[in-house]
Protein backbone atom coordinates (compact mmCIF):
# COMPACT_ATOMS: atom_id res chain seq x y z
CA UNK A 1 0.00 0.00 0.00
CA UNK A 2 1.41 3.37 -1.05
CA UNK A 3 1.78 6.34 1.25
CA UNK A 4 -1.15 8.09 -0.45
CA UNK A 5 -3.48 5.10 -0.01
CA UNK A 6 -2.52 4.78 3.67
CA UNK A 7 -3.34 8.45 4.24
CA UNK A 8 -6.74 8.09 2.56
CA UNK A 9 -7.45 4.93 4.59
CA UNK A 10 -6.72 6.61 7.92
CA UNK A 11 -8.70 9.73 7.01
CA UNK A 12 -11.76 7.63 6.06
CA UNK A 13 -11.36 5.53 9.22
CA UNK A 14 -11.14 8.64 11.40
CA UNK A 15 -14.22 10.22 9.78
CA UNK A 16 -16.25 7.02 10.18
CA UNK A 17 -15.08 6.64 13.79
CA UNK A 18 -16.02 10.19 14.71
CA UNK A 19 -19.40 9.83 12.98
CA UNK A 20 -20.15 6.59 14.81
CA UNK A 21 -19.19 8.09 18.18
CA UNK A 22 -21.37 11.13 17.51
CA UNK A 23 -24.36 8.94 16.61
CA UNK A 24 -23.76 6.68 19.62
CA UNK A 25 -23.49 9.64 22.00
CA UNK A 26 -26.46 11.62 20.68
CA UNK A 27 -28.92 8.72 20.29
CA UNK A 28 -27.95 6.36 23.11
CA UNK A 29 -25.75 7.93 25.79
CA UNK A 30 -27.08 11.49 26.13
CA UNK A 31 -30.81 10.57 26.31
CA UNK A 32 -30.07 8.37 29.33
CA UNK A 33 -28.33 11.14 31.29
CA UNK A 34 -30.57 14.06 30.31
CA UNK A 35 -34.19 14.92 30.98
CA UNK A 36 -37.05 13.81 28.76
CA UNK A 37 -39.97 15.97 27.73
CA UNK A 38 -42.80 15.27 30.18
CA UNK A 39 -46.32 15.19 28.71
CA UNK A 40 -48.35 18.24 29.68
CA UNK A 41 -51.79 17.84 31.23
CA UNK A 42 -54.75 20.09 30.50
CA UNK A 43 -56.13 20.64 33.98
CA UNK A 44 -59.84 21.30 34.31
CA UNK A 45 -60.58 23.12 37.53
CA UNK A 46 -63.76 22.80 39.56
CA UNK A 47 -64.93 26.19 38.30
CA UNK A 48 -64.65 25.06 34.67
CA UNK A 49 -66.54 21.83 35.35
CA UNK A 50 -69.39 23.60 37.15
CA UNK A 51 -70.94 26.10 34.76
CA UNK A 52 -73.30 27.40 37.42
CA UNK A 53 -70.53 28.18 39.88
CA UNK A 54 -70.16 31.83 40.83
CA UNK A 55 -66.88 33.52 39.92
CA UNK A 56 -64.52 33.52 42.86
CA UNK A 57 -61.07 34.84 43.44
CA UNK A 58 -58.60 32.18 42.45
CA UNK A 59 -55.87 31.08 44.84
CA UNK A 60 -53.43 31.70 41.98
CA UNK A 61 -54.47 35.35 41.82
CA UNK A 62 -53.77 35.87 45.49
CA UNK A 63 -50.26 34.56 44.98
CA UNK A 64 -49.44 37.22 42.40
CA UNK A 65 -47.12 39.91 43.77
CA UNK A 66 -48.68 43.37 44.21
CA UNK A 67 -45.93 45.17 42.31
CA UNK A 68 -46.40 43.01 39.19
CA UNK A 69 -43.02 41.34 39.39
CA UNK A 70 -42.59 37.56 39.57
CA UNK A 71 -40.19 37.17 42.48
CA UNK A 72 -38.84 33.73 43.27
CA UNK A 73 -40.72 33.68 46.56
CA UNK A 74 -44.03 34.43 44.83
CA UNK A 75 -43.43 31.80 42.14
CA UNK A 76 -42.58 29.16 44.76
CA UNK A 77 -45.72 30.05 46.69
CA UNK A 78 -47.82 29.79 43.54
CA UNK A 79 -46.38 26.35 42.72
CA UNK A 80 -47.08 25.11 46.27
CA UNK A 81 -50.68 26.32 45.99
CA UNK A 82 -51.05 24.53 42.66
CA UNK A 83 -49.65 21.33 44.18
CA UNK A 84 -52.23 21.43 46.95
CA UNK A 85 -55.03 22.23 44.50
CA UNK A 86 -54.14 19.43 42.07
CA UNK A 87 -53.70 16.95 44.94
CA UNK A 88 -57.13 17.83 46.34
CA UNK A 89 -58.75 17.55 42.90
CA UNK A 90 -57.13 14.16 42.26
CA UNK A 91 -58.25 12.80 45.63
CA UNK A 92 -61.76 14.14 45.04
CA UNK A 93 -61.93 12.50 41.60
CA UNK A 94 -60.81 9.09 42.90
CA UNK A 95 -63.00 9.33 46.01
CA UNK A 96 -66.07 8.86 43.78
CA UNK A 97 -64.80 5.43 42.62
CA UNK A 98 -65.22 2.11 44.43
CA UNK A 99 -61.65 0.87 44.09
CA UNK A 100 -58.38 1.36 45.93
CA UNK A 101 -55.75 3.72 44.60
CA UNK A 102 -52.11 4.47 45.40
CA UNK A 103 -50.81 7.76 46.74
CA UNK A 104 -47.04 8.03 46.29
CA UNK A 105 -45.84 10.85 48.54
CA UNK A 106 -42.21 11.46 47.57
CA UNK A 107 -41.77 14.39 49.93
CA UNK A 108 -42.73 12.35 53.02
CA UNK A 109 -41.41 9.06 51.54
CA UNK A 110 -44.70 7.22 51.96
CA UNK A 111 -46.65 4.82 49.74
CA UNK A 112 -50.29 4.94 50.80
CA UNK A 113 -53.26 2.83 49.75
CA UNK A 114 -56.52 4.75 50.01
CA UNK A 115 -60.19 4.09 49.37
CA UNK A 116 -62.54 7.07 49.08
CA UNK A 117 -59.99 9.23 50.90
CA UNK A 118 -59.56 6.79 53.80
CA UNK A 119 -56.07 5.42 54.45
CA UNK A 120 -56.08 1.60 54.34
CA UNK A 121 -52.34 0.98 54.49
CA UNK A 122 -49.26 3.15 54.80
CA UNK A 123 -45.79 1.92 53.81
CA UNK A 124 -42.57 3.72 54.67
CA UNK A 125 -40.24 4.13 51.68
CA UNK A 126 -36.81 2.98 52.80
CA UNK A 127 -35.00 4.06 49.65
CA UNK A 128 -36.12 6.32 46.80
CA UNK A 129 -34.46 6.68 43.39
CA UNK A 130 -35.54 9.13 40.68
CA UNK A 131 -34.23 8.94 37.12
CA UNK A 132 -32.45 11.93 35.56
CA UNK A 133 -35.45 12.49 33.31
CA UNK A 134 -37.36 13.50 36.48
CA UNK A 135 -34.64 15.08 38.64
CA UNK A 136 -33.59 17.59 35.96
CA UNK A 137 -37.06 19.16 35.70
CA UNK A 138 -38.15 22.11 37.82
CA UNK A 139 -41.09 22.08 40.23
CA UNK A 140 -43.47 23.80 37.82
CA UNK A 141 -43.06 21.17 35.10
CA UNK A 142 -43.35 18.31 37.58
CA UNK A 143 -46.44 19.85 39.16
CA UNK A 144 -48.20 20.03 35.80
CA UNK A 145 -47.09 16.49 34.87
CA UNK A 146 -48.51 15.06 38.11
CA UNK A 147 -51.62 17.25 38.20
CA UNK A 148 -53.97 14.33 37.45
CA UNK A 149 -53.94 10.68 38.58
CA UNK A 150 -51.75 8.29 36.59
CA UNK A 151 -53.41 5.20 35.12
CA UNK A 152 -51.60 1.85 34.86
CA UNK A 153 -51.10 0.49 31.35
CA UNK A 154 -49.08 -2.62 32.21
CA UNK A 155 -47.95 -4.46 35.37
CA UNK A 156 -45.43 -7.26 35.80
CA UNK A 157 -44.42 -8.85 39.10
CA UNK A 158 -42.50 -11.79 40.52
CA UNK A 159 -45.44 -12.87 42.67
CA UNK A 160 -48.98 -13.78 41.59
CA UNK A 161 -51.80 -11.31 42.10
CA UNK A 162 -54.14 -14.00 43.42
CA UNK A 163 -53.17 -17.41 44.80
CA UNK A 164 -55.44 -20.41 44.22
CA UNK A 165 -55.27 -23.65 46.19
CA UNK A 166 -56.56 -26.91 44.83
CA UNK A 167 -58.10 -29.09 47.52
CA UNK A 168 -59.30 -32.61 46.84
CA UNK A 169 -62.38 -33.66 48.78
CA UNK A 170 -61.63 -36.34 51.42
CA UNK A 171 -62.91 -39.87 50.90
CA UNK A 172 -64.04 -40.36 54.49
CA UNK A 173 -64.11 -38.75 57.95
CA UNK A 174 -60.70 -40.16 58.88
CA UNK A 175 -59.05 -38.53 55.86
CA UNK A 176 -60.92 -35.27 56.49
CA UNK A 177 -59.63 -35.09 60.07
CA UNK A 178 -56.09 -35.75 58.86
CA UNK A 179 -56.29 -32.95 56.29
CA UNK A 180 -57.60 -30.53 58.92
CA UNK A 181 -54.60 -31.24 61.13
CA UNK A 182 -52.05 -30.55 58.39
CA UNK A 183 -51.76 -26.75 57.95
CA UNK A 184 -50.83 -25.53 54.52
CA UNK A 185 -47.47 -23.76 54.50
CA UNK A 186 -47.67 -20.72 52.23
CA UNK A 187 -44.39 -19.45 50.83
CA UNK A 188 -44.15 -15.67 50.71
CA UNK A 189 -42.45 -14.99 47.38
CA UNK A 190 -39.82 -12.28 46.97
CA UNK A 191 -41.22 -9.13 45.42
CA UNK A 192 -40.34 -6.97 42.45
CA UNK A 193 -43.17 -5.06 40.77
CA UNK A 194 -42.88 -2.96 37.61
CA UNK A 195 -45.81 -0.65 36.79
CA UNK A 196 -45.96 1.30 33.54
CA UNK A 197 -48.37 4.24 33.71
CA UNK A 198 -49.70 6.65 31.14
CA UNK A 199 -47.80 9.90 30.59
CA UNK A 200 -44.65 7.81 30.17
CA UNK A 201 -44.01 6.92 33.82
CA UNK A 202 -42.55 3.72 35.25
CA UNK A 203 -42.74 2.78 38.94
CA UNK A 204 -40.61 -0.04 40.34
CA UNK A 205 -41.39 -1.47 43.78
CA UNK A 206 -38.78 -3.75 45.35
CA UNK A 207 -38.25 -5.29 48.78
CA UNK A 208 -35.52 -4.32 51.21
CA UNK A 209 -34.87 -7.90 52.39
CA UNK A 210 -32.42 -10.17 50.58
CA UNK A 211 -34.30 -12.71 48.42
CA UNK A 212 -33.82 -16.45 48.61
CA UNK A 213 -32.27 -18.27 45.56
CA UNK A 214 -35.66 -18.87 43.94
CA UNK A 215 -36.78 -15.28 44.47
CA UNK A 216 -33.44 -13.90 43.30
CA UNK A 217 -33.80 -15.84 40.05
CA UNK A 218 -37.30 -14.42 39.42
CA UNK A 219 -36.21 -10.86 40.25
CA UNK A 220 -33.11 -11.11 38.04
CA UNK A 221 -35.13 -12.44 35.11
CA UNK A 222 -37.66 -9.61 35.37
CA UNK A 223 -34.96 -6.93 35.58
CA UNK A 224 -33.05 -8.49 32.67
CA UNK A 225 -36.17 -8.49 30.49
CA UNK A 226 -36.44 -4.71 30.87
CA UNK A 227 -32.69 -4.27 30.34
CA UNK A 228 -32.97 -6.18 27.06
CA UNK A 229 -35.76 -3.85 25.98
CA UNK A 230 -33.50 -0.84 26.58
CA UNK A 231 -30.63 -2.45 24.65
CA UNK A 232 -33.01 -3.17 21.78
CA UNK A 233 -34.21 0.45 21.80
CA UNK A 234 -30.60 1.67 21.79
CA UNK A 235 -29.69 -0.48 18.79
CA UNK A 236 -32.84 0.63 17.01
CA UNK A 237 -31.93 4.26 17.77
CA UNK A 238 -28.51 3.84 16.12
CA UNK A 239 -30.13 2.27 13.05
CA UNK A 240 -32.78 4.97 12.62
CA UNK A 241 -30.68 7.86 14.03
CA UNK A 242 -33.50 8.62 16.44
CA UNK A 243 -34.39 7.53 19.94
CA UNK A 244 -37.70 7.55 21.75
CA UNK A 245 -37.79 9.64 24.93
CA UNK A 246 -36.35 7.89 27.96
CA UNK A 247 -39.14 6.69 30.26
CA UNK A 248 -39.09 8.66 33.55
CA UNK A 249 -38.62 6.12 36.33
CA UNK A 250 -39.25 6.05 40.07
CA UNK A 251 -37.96 3.13 42.14
CA UNK A 252 -38.99 2.67 45.74
CA UNK A 253 -37.68 0.12 48.23
CA UNK A 254 -40.06 -0.96 50.99
CA UNK A 255 -40.28 -3.96 53.29
CA UNK A 256 -41.26 -7.29 51.76
CA UNK A 257 -44.62 -7.33 53.54
CA UNK A 258 -45.40 -3.76 52.38
CA UNK A 259 -44.40 -4.56 48.78
CA UNK A 260 -46.70 -7.60 48.84
CA UNK A 261 -49.60 -5.58 50.23
CA UNK A 262 -49.08 -2.73 47.73
CA UNK A 263 -49.24 -5.15 44.81
CA UNK A 264 -51.98 -7.55 45.95
CA UNK A 265 -54.39 -5.05 47.46
CA UNK A 266 -54.54 -2.76 44.42
CA UNK A 267 -57.01 -3.50 41.59
CA UNK A 268 -55.90 -4.88 38.23
CA UNK A 269 -55.78 -1.39 36.68
CA UNK A 270 -54.94 0.86 39.61
CA UNK A 271 -54.58 4.61 39.59
CA UNK A 272 -51.88 6.58 41.33
CA UNK A 273 -51.60 10.08 42.73
CA UNK A 274 -48.04 11.37 42.64
CA UNK A 275 -47.03 14.00 45.19
CA UNK A 276 -43.65 15.75 44.94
Amino acid sequence: MTMKNKLVFWIVTAVLGVSFMYILTSTVVLPVFTKSVLPKVVVHTTEEKDKNAKPAKNADDSAEPSNGTNSKESVDKLIELKKKEFLAQSRLALATEDSNYLVLDLSSKLAIIELKGVVLHEAKIIQLTLSNSIKHHNSEVLTNWASEPFVVKNIEATIPKIVFFEKIAPKDTLEANKMAQEPKIIRQGDVLVVMDFNRNLRLIVSQSELPDPEGLKAITELRESYSKQEVSRSLDAITHLNREPIKPQIEIVVSKSDATILYKSLPLNPRMILKF
